[in-house]
C-alpha cells in the first residue's frame, strides 16, 4: 500500500499527459462549415437519373434469384406441381360425380338422421376408455349401424 501512495505522490504522474494543438478550437468552426455545406453537383444527365432505379430492379432481381435458386436446390418446386396435379384430379373426380347425388344429399334431413345417434353417457365413457386406433374407430362406427 505503501507504493501505491509513493506513486501518487510524484509529480510527474500528476500532470495531464494530454493536450490540444494551439489554435485547434479558433479553426474548428471554419472547417466544420467547410465540411458541412460542401455542394457537390450530382450529374443529371440520364445516367443519374436512371441509377437509382436500375440499382433497385437489380437487387429485386438477385433477391428473386436467390428464391428461386433455394427452392429449386430444395426440390420444393416439383413437389408443389405435383400437389397441384394431386388437387386437379380430385377437382376432376367431384366434376364427374352424378348430380343425382347432390339432389339426395339436398333432400335429406340432417336433424333426424343426427338424432340417430345421440349415444347414452355410458357409450361416451366406453368410447374414451377405450385406446383409440383406427380398428377401434372402424369397429365402434360398424356398431351404430
Amino acid at each position: 500500500m505503501k507504493n501505491n501512495i509513493d506513486i501518487l505522490q510524484k509529480e510527474e504522474f500528476k500532470q495531464n499527459p494530454f493536450n490540444v494543438p494551439e489554435g485547434y478550437f479558433a479553426s474548428l468552426e471554419d472547417s466544420l462549415r467547410d465540411k458541412v455545406f460542401v455542394t457537390e453537383k450530382k450529374p443529371a444527365g440520364f445516367v443519374g437519373v436512371l441509377k437509382p432505379a436500375l440499382m433497385m430492379a437489380c437487387s429485386f432481381a438477385v433477391i428473386l434469384g436467390l428464391g428461386y435458386g433455394i427452392l429449386s436446390m430444395t426440390g420444393s418446386l416439383s413437389s408443389q406441381q405435383s400437389q397441384m396435379s394431386e388437387y386437379d384430379e380430385i377437382a376432376a373426380a367431384v366434376e364427374n360425380l352424378n348430380p343425382a347425388l347432390f339432389e339426395y344429399l339436398d333432400e335429406l334431413d340432417f336433424d333426424s338422421y343426427q338424432a340417430q345417434f345421440t349415444p347414452s353417457d355410458e357409450e361416451i365413457l366406453d368410447y374414451f376408455a377405450t385406446p383409440s386406433t383406427d380398428a377401434v374407430l372402424y369397429n365402434y362406427l360398424a356398431s351404430i349401424q
